[in-house]
């Protein structure tokens, strides 16, 4: 990252900051560029506000060319973001001023002076700027990478002897079926050439012998399909007739409930989306930008550059935060062989590819073409980034911390995908792909991350036995779950070299393999393996309409609720963590409840779900202790 970047972020922020000061979060933010024609508008002071000020004449929105436009403006279902939609999108190339009047309030009686700022609207891309990119989605996979790679074809290994199985999945072989965890296999079906060369392409839930739970074959849907942490089955849908790109919904029975799709002019990515029971939903998106002049850095005059962004929804839809990669980090970030791409027409210099909500209510992101993760805030500075996390890394500025490698064998991690905490250890857990590794190995690895003293130690790490002479090398995609027994489910995406085995289940201790399977068809894959077992649970599952106001929210630890409810005579609260785990437990009156403050000092900072449930009555809210 250059200097320059840091200068003009920090200018940018000086502003914004001086602009709009009882704001803590103000989206688009001032003076940003290439935003959407379909940009809603976000305000957030912090402060939970007075439904009754947020009035259409509160807002003005003025276009360049557009002039006035109308926009309703609602209040998120958090009781503190304030979202505005424009009634008509804005013009290309356009020019944005937004006068946010004085009177909006909040309940406490506090009324916020008024605020401005400016944002500007993309350009239209041309038609040949269309074909390129079309070109280029229509070779490549979501990692970036050839579906109809050369290499990859070029060396294929036999597979070993393996029970042909009979009941339904005939196109999986399993190889080792050694007391594994009792847990049911979730996949996706993708082919690493083009699709008229596949048996057949979909998803669904596997018994460790290979036996069917569930499968539907799909040409269009499945990728990244698992359970959610509201309990429902989810996965990408991809472009098809009347559909634009969204998450597909299941219930128990698999029968679709919904399909969910991103706003603000974005689509989704294969790679997160992570559904909680408050209703709140969470997004990765790419976003091709058009005329990107990258002359100076060796690429070309004109070149497509991928964005990357993070989108959250509350319970009704409304966009309540977004975050993109531009805006904090520079072209030359990305990784030495992502570099050598920079000429071409189109450039993916960053890649997001996993992200979580860390326990401390902040989000942790992973950056695949940067090798780089980091963590946003998500309260205060809302959007900055609190740490890096990588090797090779040359443009970091001084002030903000970087996590330094301890024991890694290879250094550090490149490429890597699936970042996540284990809920029972709180280390670290991720697929590192290994790509510019020597020789090129992929393989889990542990770390036990030191937030005070910025270290990360690696703790374990398996590296697959060599299959007929040949390393476990998967160049993109992949993950790694930690299982309640303590073994380790390893999905190895997409292998570099057809015949080598899609996914492995490690034995705690021993490091032995106790399950192991491939797709008859060598030229599919999986883009991550889930087990059931590893399904958070504990966490209630809830209607969007059923969350209510917990004040002082953020808390310290004292919080009172307000909320509708038949109330019997003793009510159950109950707090579980993002993991699923109960951590508060209490039975008390209806009167108490009521009249009483609820101490949960005790807790770790971070988010929580607090329900409240009375006889058949269950509701749910988040809350965030710091």
């Amino acid at each position: 990252m250059k200097h320059f970047v840091y200068l003009v972020i920090a200018l940018t922020l000086i502003v914004s900051a001086s602009a709009s000061a009882q704001f803590e979060y103000i989206f688009p933010s001032d003076g940003s560029r290439n935003n959407f024609r379909e940009t809603h508008l976000i305000l957030r002071n912090g402060a939970l506000m007075d439904p009754s000020s947020l009035t259409t004449d509160m807002i003005e929105l003025i276009g360049s060319k557009s002039g006035v436009i109308p926009a309703s403006v609602v209040l998120s279902t958090d009781g503190k973001t304030v979202c505005i939609e424009p009634t008509i999108p804005f013009a290309y190339s356009e020019n944005v001023t937004v006068h946010v009047k004085e009177g909006l309030r909040t309940l406490d009686g506090e009324t916020l002076t008024g605020t401005s700022f400016q944002f500007s609207i993309r350009r239209e891309m041309t038609q040949q700027e269309k074909d390129n990119l079309q070109e280029y989605l229509s070779t490549h996979d979501d990692d970036g990478n050839l579906i109809n790679d050369p290499n990859q074809q070029s060396t294929y290994i036999p597979p070993p002897a393996a029970n042909t199985r009979t009941e339904h999945f005939n196109f999986v072989n399993i190889y080792t079926n050694t007391n594994p965890t009792a847990g049911k296999l979730y996949f996706n079906r993708n082919s690493g050439v083009l699709a008229n060369q596949s048996t057949e392409i979909g998803y669904g839930i596997m018994q460790p012998n290979g036996d069917s739970v569930f499968y539907r074959g799909s040409s269009t849907d499945g990728a990244n399909f698992h359970k959610n942490f509201d309990y429902h089955y989810t996965a990408l849908r991809l472009d098809a007739p009347n559909h634009d790109t969204g998450i597909v919904v299941l219930d128990d029975n698999f029968s679709e409930i919904e399909e969910v799709h991103c706003k603000n002019g974005l689509t989704p990515t294969q790679h997160e989306h992570m559904f909680y029971p408050d209703g709140t939903k969470w997004f990765t998106c790419y976003d091709w930008q058009p005329g990107w002049d990258l002359t100076q850095y060796g690429g070309g005059q004109s070149v497509e550059v991928n964005v990357c962004w993070i989108q959250e929804q509350d319970a009704n839809g409304n966009v309540i935060f977004q975050w993109r990669s531009d805006q904090h980090f520079g072209i030359l970030d990305a990784a030495t062989d992502i570099q050598q791409s920079i000429t071409g027409n189109t450039y993916d210099p960053w890649h997001l590819n996993a992200m979580y909500i860390d326990y401390d209510g902040n989000l942790i992101a992973s950056f695949r073409n940067m090798d780089m993760i980091v963590k946003i805030r998500l309260s205060g500075a809302i959007g900055s980034i609190v740490w890096y996390w990588g090797i090779n890394w040359s443009g970091n500025a001084n002030y903000i911390p970087f996590i330094t490698f301890v024991n890694d064998p290879d250094g550090g991690f490149s490429h890597p995908h699936n970042v996540h905490r284990i809920s029972n250890t709180g280390h670290i857990l991720l697929f590192d792909n290994g790509n510019l590794h020597v020789p090129s190995i992929s393989q889990p690895k542990e770390y036990v991350l030191d937030e005070t003293n910025y270290t990360a130690t690696c703790v374990w790490y398996y590296t697959h036995p060599a299959v007929n002479g040949f390393q476990m090398f998967t160049k993109n995609q992949g993950s790694a779950s930690r299982l309640p027994n303590g073994n380790t489910l390893i999905g190895y995406g997409l292998p570099n070299i057809q015949g080598l085995y899609n996914g492995a289940e490690i034995q705690a201790g021993s490091n032995n393999i106790v399950w192991e399977f491939r797709f008859k068809d060598s030229t599919e894959y999986t883009y991550r393996l889930y087990d059931s077992t590893f399904i958070t649970v504990g966490v209630p599952t809830v209607e969007a309409e059923n969350n209510f106001n917990v004040f002082p929210n953020p808390s310290d630890g004292l919080v009172s609720v307000d909320l509708d409810l038949p109330l019997a005579d003793r009510v159950d609260v109950d707090v579980f963590n993002i993991m699923g785990q109960r951590v508060y437990s209490n039975s008390i009156s209806s009167t108490a409840l009521k009249n009483s403050t609820l101490d949960l000092s005790g807790l770790d900072k971070g988010f929580y779900f607090l329900t409240i449930t009375s006889g058949e009555n269950k509701k749910v809210s988040r809350i965030l202790l710091q």
